[in-house]
């Protein structure tokens, strides 16, 4: 599908800045010519197009994705849905190309800011190989690892990881229904996967809903648990499962932070899930590491972890309950912690007891200081979206500061490579982990 927004050669020069903008120094105006003349002549509008107000042109030019329904000059349900269409600015002028979405908040995810789009399988196959370049590039094309990542790779709405020798891809939006059916051979052809799973993430789950297994697509089926390599490390996947597959690729990053800063030390690993953070810790060596985690299903997987890369199945220390009351327990010991691992979920509910990480993080930091041993470290992750990232260092300052703790960072990291993240798209730079040492 070739589209074309109008006669507008000069729509990339880009938008306008804040101060021209508030003094009206060319408001109304299409971009200008380096001989300051006027630009080329306004396109005429066709009837399905998105008109977007100056700021979100420039924020959109600029490389953010999404569009916010409610920024729009004209209701969205007008809008065809199964097919990409025109956004323009204020005067005419072409921002880009997107899909537009039936409901929810985003109300466009961006495919393009050219004026012209082909969208066919060929325009889809060169981007799955520019994003395998990337990886190729940056040496993050493993056995596990994200291949696709939404709209950083030109696809929104949707995700690919490979997971040893199968795909699992997550449909994060219903704009992805529109491609979904040609970009799956397209990934087919260019990874060659054993078999290709998909998770729908669409429909948002409250707490306590199950959410249904991930579905086979294509290939063979997978026959349960494996193991993939992650730095030469083992850790035990399955591409069926309706949420986690048992591995955050995305923490790739924070675990080679731990496993840099573990030597000699006593680790306590909060949240643990399936340990892959004490198993860092351990290979990097920590001379005791404790796993707490609600599940004790989490610590079974750990254990098979261990053995997996090497280690004792007991190498980790495992409790299992409310992360809040082992460490009143732990504080009321006097037990201390030379370097704590904390990874919340975004919301949990362990018996009753609540914890968001919105609103109870600066809680969270409060009930660990007292366990780290003076001049510890704490490396806080946190992978709350919605938490920005100033709130969320301001809940760890208001957190240590209520224990009577001095906290300072001394090193962060983020998202690894192989998680791309466009220009201006400050929402996608969801994840954070900072390494704290406390006085």
């Amino acid at each position: 599908m070739t589209t074309r927004s109008g006669d507008n050669r000069g729509s990339r020069s880009g938008g306008q800045g804040p101060r021209d903008s508030r003094r009206g120094g060319n408001r109304g105006r299409g971009p200008q010519s380096r001989g300051g003349g006027r630009g080329p002549a306004r396109p005429t509008v066709r009837r399905a197009t998105v008109k977007v107000p100056d700021s979100v042109s420039r924020l959109l030019r600029a490389g953010h994705p999404w569009v916010f329904r409610t920024t729009v000059r004209r209701p969205l349900d007008e809008m065809p849905t199964d097919r990409p269409v025109p956004v323009i600015d204020l005067s005419g002028y072409s921002v880009g190309w997107g899909f537009v979405e039936p409901d929810g908040a985003i109300g466009v995810r961006m495919l393009s800011t050219s004026e012209t789009l082909s969208w066919d399988t060929g325009e889809m196959r060169s981007r799955v190989m520019h994003a395998k370049l990337l990886r190729d590039r940056t040496n993050s094309l493993t056995e596990a690892c994200r291949l696709i990542h939404a709209e950083a790779d030109g696809f929104p709405g949707l995700a690919v990881d490979r997971l040893g020798d199968f795909l699992l891809i997550y449909k994060y939006s219903r704009v992805a229904e529109n491609y979904l059916d040609e970009l799956v051979p397209i990934l087919a052809e260019v990874f060659e996967p054993a078999g290709i799973y998909m998770q729908d993430r669409v429909r948002p789950v409250n707490a306590g809903d199950r959410r249904p297994p991930a579905f086979h697509l294509q290939g063979q089926t997978s026959k349960g648990e494996f193991t993939v390599d992650e730095d030469g490390l083992k850790f035990f996947v399955d591409v069926t499962a309706p949420v986690s597959p048992g591995l955050f690729l995305d923490l790739r990053e924070g675990r080679r932070l731990c496993e840099a800063w573990s030597k000699g030390r006593r680790v306590l690993n909060l949240f643990s899930f399936t340990g892959a953070f004490g198993l860092r810790a351990l290979r990097g060596g920590a001379t005791a590491v404790t796993n707490v985690d609600a599940a004790a299903r989490s610590h079974a997987k750990c254990r098979q972890n261990l053995v997996a890369s090497g280690y004792e199945a007991e190498a980790c220390e495992a409790l299992t309950g409310d992360v809040f009351k082992h460490l009143e327990k732990m504080r009321q010991r006097d037990r201390q912690f030379d370097l704590v691992v904390v990874d919340p979920p975004p919301f949990s509910n362990v018996k009753g007891s609540m914890f968001s990480a919105l609103k109870d993080y600066h809680h969270l930091m409060s009930a660990i200081a007292p366990v780290v041993a003076p001049g510890g470290f704490v490396l806080a992750v946190c992978n709350a979206a919605k938490l920005a990232h100033h709130d969320f260092m301001l809940a760890l300052g208001e957190g240590c500061a209520a224990a009577h703790r001095t906290a300072r960072v001394v090193n962060e990291c983020g998202l690894g490579p192989d998680f791309p993240v466009l220009p201006a798209f400050t929402e996608g730079h969801y994840l954070k982990i900072k390494m704290l040492q406390l006085v």
